[in-house]
């Protein structure tokens, strides 16, 4: 079993968000990293619960809206959405919780399959708040993920969350029994918060690294390399 989980606070349209968004916005971008974080791995997606701290009506209504938008673009229209809202109190400010659930058999796990020498390449540019909203061109898609994930020449990916790529490409070679080596002059680009998974990372084999961009597409770069 794999499980990926995601939370959002402050962002919306209630009186109290700090970030103003639609609330189909929110709950299609809270889902993606959810989603994501279990797609990674080469999991299959069995069901997705929505946890929302507001009213069904109409805030609700909208988040979920946004969940099966996301659900839809990935091509998991067959899916079991489940959840619960609040109905007992006002809810003046967003709050959103994901979890989803999959399963995959342990020895087609994505996972530990990485070793020194591999170069780590980041797909798509992490960003935060309004950025993703206006620059839906410079993330890594679904689609994408779903393409990478089946390849076999990737050998892990990772997205990026809060604490940036740096922190991402640092866990994944630790889990190796590598360290990460960064290319020269990314180091401040590393640090930046990846929000709803704006970006990946994923580890493959040198001789390799040039054929996956036109199979792909998007934005990729190489960040670094795992060395022994």
């Amino acid at each position: 079993m794999v499980i990926g989980c995601d939370s959002s606070a402050g962002i919306g349209n209630k009186p109290m968000d700090v970030v103003p968004a639609p609330p189909d916005i929110v709950g299609y971008y809270a889902a993606r990293v959810a989603v994501m974080e279990v797609l990674s791995v080469g999991a299959d997606i069995l069901t997705v619960v929505d946890t929302l701290a507001v009213e069904m009506h109409p805030t609700g209504c909208e988040i979920i809206r946004g969940v099966h938008r996301l659900l839809d673009e990935a091509g998991l229209t067959e899916l079991h959405v489940n959840g619960s809202t609040e109905e007992n109190f006002e809810s003046r400010q967003t709050g959103v919780g994901i979890t989803v659930i999959g399963e995959i058999s342990e020895d087609e796990l994505k996972l530990k399959r990485s070793a020194a020498g591999d170069c780590l390449i980041m797909l798509g540019e992490p960003m935060l708040g309004a950025a993703v909203m206006e620059h839906p061109d410079r993330q890594c898609s679904i689609r994408q993920l779903q393409s990478l994930a089946a390849l076999p020449e990737v050998h892990e990916i990772h997205p990026v969350g809060s604490k940036g790529a740096g922190y991402e490409a640092a866990l994944l070679a630790g889990l190796n029994g590598c360290r990460f080596e960064p290319v020269p002059g990314i180091t401040d680009k590393l640090k930046v918060s990846g929000g709803p998974a704006t970006a990946v990372i994923f580890s493959v084999a040198e001789e390799n690294a040039a054929a996956i961009p036109s199979v792909i597409g998007g934005r990729m770069e190489i960040i670094g390399h795992l060395l022994a």
